[in-house]
């Protein structure tokens, strides 16, 4: 009996040390060790969603403005090329309207026209972009470099006249030609 006292004295001697030693346990502090979350991971929208009526970029260039996958060259000539497609006037205006730097806009419920524009890569060339309807339920662009010529390096002011086909004066050099 005695020894079962002894037992039972020993184990609440360590129940009460144990107990002690909890109540007196230090929260961990923030040196440790951060704890591993694991955040799920954020929803990939496909590459496949576009914004109603937004455009794609194609592959087709005219002077140096991409075109949007929808529209397709006709024509191209030194000056101006021509592309129609299956897409609006209206998001075709806000497709070159992110694309196309300067000059101004109008737009209507028909057409779009943009004045004096250029494309950010070629600042040294000015474009006339206008975007109309075409046969078919199609849309039609005539993209028309406009950039003005670059004046020529005469030396002086004589020169200037004689280019023309005039003296100083203001008369004809060559009356026998003059239309």
């Amino acid at each position: 009996m005695r020894a079962a006292r002894l037992w039972g004295a020993a184990a609440a001697i360590v129940g009460f040390t144990g107990l002690a030693a909890c109540a007196r346990a230090e929260p961990p502090t923030e040196q440790g060790p951060a704890p591993q979350v694991v955040a799920a991971p954020a929803p990939v929208t496909p590459v496949d969603h576009l914004a109603p009526g937004e455009l794609v970029e194609g592959t087709e260039h005219a002077f140096g403005l991409t075109l949007p996958r929808n529209l397709h060259v006709d024509d191209s000539f030194a000056d101006v090329i021509y592309a129609t497609g299956d897409v609006g006037i209206h998001p075709l205006a806000k497709y070159f309207r992110t694309r196309l730097e300067g000059g101004s806009l109008r737009e209507d419920d028909t057409s779009a026209t943009f004045d004096h524009v250029r494309v950010p890569g070629r600042p040294e060339r000015e474009l006339h972009v206008r975007i109309g309807n075409a046969a078919g339920g199609k849309v039609r662009t005539e993209i028309r470099d406009s950039t003005p010529p670059p004046a020529p390096n005469l030396p002086d002011e004589a020169a200037r006249w004689r280019a023309v086909g005039l003296t100083p004066q203001g008369k004809v050099l060559d009356p026998v030609h003059v239309d």
